[in-house]
C-alpha cells in the first residue's frame, strides 16, 4: 500500500551478450586468484606464462622409451592445449569488450545461435552442476564447445 513496485524492464540478451557472459565466466574460472575485475587480464597473462614455462620444461624430458618420458609428453601436450585455450579466451574477452562489434558479432554467429543459447541455458542453471560436483568438468566441456566458435570470429 505504501510502497511502489518498480516496473521490471526485461531486456533480452542477444548472442553477443550471451557469449560475452560465457567467456567472462570461463576467464574467471580459469583465473580465480585475481583480486579485481581490472586485474583479470594480468592474472590470465601470468597463467599463460606458466603454461609456456611448463611447455618448455616438459619438452626437454620427452622420451618415448620410458614411462616418465611418456608422462612428460602428455604433460607437454596438456600445457600446450591449456595455453592455446586460454590464449583464445583472452583474445575473445578483449574482442567482446568492444561493443562496437556487437552487430558484426551477432550477424557472424546467426547460424550458431541455437548452440550458444543451449550453452548459455546450461550456464544459467549452474546450481545443478554444483550439486553434482561437475563444475570443473562443465567448464572444460564449455571451453571445448565455445573455442571453435570463437576462433571462427577472429
Amino acid at each position: 500500500m505504501f510502497f511502489q513496485l518498480k516496473d521490471s524492464t526485461a531486456t533480452t540478451l542477444d548472442t553477443f551478450d550471451k557469449i560475452s557472459h560465457l567467456v567472462k565466466a570461463i576467464l574467471h574460472f580459469e583465473c580465480p586468484e585475481h583480486r579485481a575485475q581490472h586485474h583479470i587480464l594480468y592474472t590470465a597473462n601470468m597463467k599463460l606464462e606458466t603454461y609456456r614455462e611448463a611447455q618448455s620444461f616438459y619438452r626437454k624430458f620427452d622420451d618415448p622409451s620410458n614411462a616418465l618420458g611418456r608422462l612428460s609428453r602428455e604433460a607437454y601436450e596438456l600445457a600446450n592445449k591449456k595455453y592455446h585455450q586460454l590464449f583464445t579466451i583472452i583474445r575473445s574477452y578483449m574482442h567482446l569488450s568492444d561493443h562496437n562489434k556487437r552487430n558484426h558479432f551477432n550477424h557472424h554467429f546467426r547460424f550458431s545461435k541455437e548452440k550458444i543459447e543451449a550453452m548459455f541455458t546450461l550456464f544459467e542453471q549452474m546450481h545443478h552442476h554444483e550439486h553434482l560436483k561437475l563444475e570443473v568438468e562443465f567448464y572444460e566441456r564449455l571451453k571445448e564447445d565455445i573455442i571453435p566458435l570463437l576462433t571462427q570470429f577472429e
